[in-house]
């Protein structure tokens, strides 16, 4: 279903031969499985560690792990469960299809074996689902897309510090959306929906804990020195 609602939001085309008409080339390739694969995770994680510890993140502590739980459960689980759906890379062996993201697997095949190859990852997840067994990062659900929604929630919390940081940060979620295509491991709306509710996520949990809430340690500060306060601004 995906994939025909793709065709249509994108004018009777995959989105797939877009992206291979104006960057079908191996180093291009490599580049996206590298950032795809590994870089994602290091500034994901990363983000992740910060926030949770760190003296500066204070103020954003709660909402920001509020919002990366809500992000797994919702779009990780929830959603993927109600919305089981193969991704393309399985949509020949689900469908009987194999013409229709064929070239494209072709292409992402030159790749196999080499690090961070989609196509050696993909091979992995695919033989586990036939085996009926679960393993690392197991799995062939494509709807919607956590990699999206997970650049998207730091694009957020990083456009309230600094717009211009958080106008190269919505770039990045441009990117990955369109990584994630590129290496067939979503359809364009897994990523659409992904950030979509992430957007949703972020606006309730703001209203719920407001983004100036200032930790508990700076507002004993500011209550027994309120001229500190008074100096600084």
């Amino acid at each position: 279903m995906q994939a025909d609602i793709d065709n249509f939001l994108h004018f009777g085309v995959d989105p797939w031969r877009w992206l291979h008409a104006v960057a079908k080339n191996d180093t291009v390739r490599v580049l996206v499985e590298w950032n795809y694969n590994a870089l994602w995770f290091l500034l994901n994680f990363t983000a992740l560690f910060f926030v949770a510890t760190s003296p500066k993140a204070a103020s954003i502590r709660t909402r920001y792990l509020v919002c990366f739980m809500a992000v797994w459960i919702v779009v990780g689980n929830v959603l993927a469960a109600l919305f089981l759906s193969a991704g393309p890379a399985f949509y020949g062996l689900v469908t009987g299809d194999t013409a229709r993201f064929g070239e494209q697997l072709a292409f992402l095949a030159e790749g196999l074996g080499a690090p961070n190859s989609a196509v050696s990852n993909q091979n992995y997840l695919w033989s586990l689902n036939e085996a009926g067994q679960t393993g690392f990062a197991s799995g062939i659900s494509a709807f919607p897309s956590v990699h999206v929604a997970l650049v998207t929630l730091n694009a957020l919390f990083l456009r309230e510090y600094n717009r211009h940081l958080g106008a190269l940060a919505f770039l990045y979620v441009a990117f990955v959306a369109a990584s994630s295509v590129y290496l067939a491991w979503h359809y364009a709306i897994d990523g659409y929906v992904a950030a979509s509710v992430t957007l949703l996520i972020y606006v309730v949990a703001r209203k719920l804990v407001p983004a100036d809430r200032r930790s508990p340690a700076l507002r004993m500060q500011t209550t027994a020195c309120p001229e500190a306060v008074l100096a600084i601004s």
